[in-house]
């Protein structure tokens, strides 16, 4: 994948050129900026955007997503509840991964960086908004012009957009998590393939081990807990609660809207998934912060 700098090797050591640092230098005037995040966001923005990743990933939604809305024809139901499985499935898998990768290729960068009167918090936050922002456009750019070219614009379809972004930026701050959890790129690729397994295959074979199991208990409280600690389960939730269709509510979102009720359970949903987005970002920021770089 293509990273920040180049690398130019020599006899005895490794010459390294980043060609955005300068730039970087003459925006912030060689002082402590109030911008620097909002400039690191916008060099890291620019950087992924450029990526041919990206655009195979907006690409494939854009591919899938008209061959789903192709072969569900004038099946509404059936049309969201395909589209809201593939960017469950894609999304997450390809944010952990090309988030890990990214935060791991670019370490001589950042300690570039972290070497300027910048702040490690104003580094980490703005690769981070950087990031996600361009894995948000190009999952919307993706998923919203096959949507738009078989759907129109009066398709209540578009709503999917937002949980995934709401996804996006979640899978991100998890992966640079795990990335600071280890020098090693391939223990990191493994602990975010072995965090989505769990949370995209594993989460919901345990609810339903549960609910086979210990059926004739009062469960909804744990299981409430639960769906809680599961952003995907989160997401879907949400998309089916918002959408109002009762054929896409598995167990957790019938739950939920037993539970809260519908728009109570999506403002539940929300902030649970403000706290999944919040929490995984200070973490991998004081570890950020105590790494030797």
């Amino acid at each position: 994948m293509q990273t920040e700098c180049e690398t130019y090797s020599t006899t005895n050591n490794a010459a390294v050129r980043f060609p955005g640092l300068d730039a970087m230098r003459t925006s912030m005037k060689y002082k402590p900026s109030r911008n620097s995040i909002l400039i690191i966001a916008l060099f890291e923005f620019k950087e992924s955007v450029r990526n041919r990743w990206l655009l195979l990933y907006g690409a494939a939604f854009f591919l899938f997503g008209n061959l789903i809305l192709y072969l569900s024809g004038e099946n509404p139901i059936r049309s969201a509840s395909s589209l809201l499985s593939l960017m469950l499935l894609l999304g997450p898998l390809f944010s952990l991964m090309f988030g890990s990768i990214s935060f791991t290729d670019s370490l001589g960068f950042v300690e570039l960086l972290a070497a300027q009167p910048i702040r490690r918090s104003d580094i980490y936050i703005g690769k981070w908004i950087g990031l996600s922002s361009g894995l948000s456009l190009s999952f919307c750019i993706g998923m919203g012009t096959g949507v738009l070219l078989r759907q129109g614009l009066d398709s209540s379809f578009f709503l999917l957009l937002i949980p995934g972004v709401l996804l996006t930026f979640c899978s991100v701050a998890i992966a640079f998590l795990a990335a600071n959890l280890s020098r090693r790129r391939e223990i990191v690729f493994g602990m975010v393939l072995s965090i989505w397994f769990y949370l995209f295959i594993l989460h919901d074979l345990l609810i339903f081990g549960i609910v086979t199991v210990l059926g004739n208990y009062p469960l909804k409280v744990p299981l409430m807990v639960m769906v809680s600690l599961n952003p995907i389960d989160l997401i879907r939730v949400m998309v089916a609660l918002r959408l109002d269709m009762s054929a896409m509510m598995g167990y957790s979102a019938a739950l939920f809207l037993d539970f809260f009720g519908g728009w109570t359970g999506l403002l539940v949903g929300a902030i649970l998934m403000s706290l999944w987005i919040g929490i995984p970002v200070l973490l991998g920021l004081h570890l950020f912060r105590k790494r030797n770089l």
